[in-house]
């Protein structure tokens, strides 16, 4: 019988057991590694930058940032350092789009109308709504009734008009006659036009009226009223930006907004979204869903979601 050789480097069981040992400590090692140089939440910056800024608004791109600056500053008061810093290659891009929100705020505005957020500023805008609805129905219904009246004599007219083409002649009294009721059809259609443009002005207000209305509404749980030009376009909640996260892209939008504090508050919420933040049920807080308090601090329930953020 021939004596068993052992060959050095080819392990038994005793040694691919301990070899899995040896590989299982690398990797939690690694792991470890890992997870201690990994930034934990807030103790980096998160970095931004400057989108798109729409003319429209009237603010310079420099004074967007300025806003954005102190929206994004709101979050690093509690620490005493900045949470979000602004850089050219910043992660999150941060847009300002004109859309039909801000231009409904802005056309009711050029007729000196007051918007506000408050219930108040509902309740007045809602009671012009109703009144100057009212008064489309009746400007339209007369418009109806005076535009078939014009179709019944313009018919009236041409038929005449015809029939003495084919009898080949039209005595002078005829002629006058059909001369006049020419000069007053067109002074009608003058007059049926012009209704018409002042109907149309009457319904573009009452559109914008029922986006402004409805971005109220929402904020305090009020009736909202219905326009079919804005219903489809209008969610459950108004919001005057939002934050999204998508393949690896984020990005906050601004739509709306009546004056710099409510930007730089609109822009602070967003912010607290890009932080990880979700809505909070305190109707004072950033962090509400809706938009019922113009404050620029963090309350308590906003402290406490950022404290607990902060802490993972």
């Amino acid at each position: 019988m021939k004596p068993a050789i052992n060959h050095p480097g080819i392990p038994g069981s005793s040694g691919r057991a301990s070899l899995r040992v040896y590989l299982l400590l690398i990797t939690l090692i690694v792991l470890v590694i890992i997870f201690f140089r990994m930034p934990r939440p807030c103790q980096e910056p998160l970095t931004y930058r400057i989108g798109t800024v729409d003319a429209r608004f009237g603010l310079s791109r420099q004074e967007f940032a300025d806003s954005v600056g102190k929206a994004a500053s709101i979050w690093g008061k509690p620490y005493a350092r900045a949470l979000f810093r602004e850089e050219p290659g910043g992660k999150i891009e941060i847009n300002l789009v004109y859309d039909y929100r801000q231009e409904a705020a802005d056309k009711l505005k050029k007729l000196h109308y007051a918007i506000g957020t408050t219930k108040g500023a509902y309740d007045d805008m809602k009671v012009r709504f109703e009144n100057l609805k009212a008064e489309y129905e009746r400007e339209n219904s007369a418009l109806a009734s005076d535009s078939n009246v014009y179709h019944k004599r313009l018919g009236a007219y041409n038929a005449e008009i015809e029939a003495g083409r084919q009898r080949g002649a039209v005595t002078e009294a005829d002629y006058r006659r059909l001369t006049a009721e020419k000069g007053e059809l067109n002074n009608m259609r003058e007059n049926l036009q012009a209704r018409q443009e002042e109907l149309k002005r009457i319904a573009d207000i009452l559109n914008s009226m029922t986006v402004v209305i409805n971005d109220i509404a929402t904020n305090y749980n009020l009736e909202v009223v219905k326009s079919q030009d804005t219903g489809k376009r209008l969610g459950s909640e108004f919001s005057g930006g939002d934050y999204v996260s998508k393949d690896g892209k984020q990005t906050i939008t601004i739509y709306q907004f009546d004056d710099e504090n409510r930007l730089v508050r609109v822009l602070a919420h967003e912010f607290g979204h890009a932080l990880g933040l979700k809505h909070n049920d305190n109707p004072t807080a950033i962090m509400y869903r809706l938009m019922q308090s113009d404050s620029l601090s963090l309350a308590p329930d906003d402290l406490a979601a950022l404290k607990g953020r902060c802490s993972d």
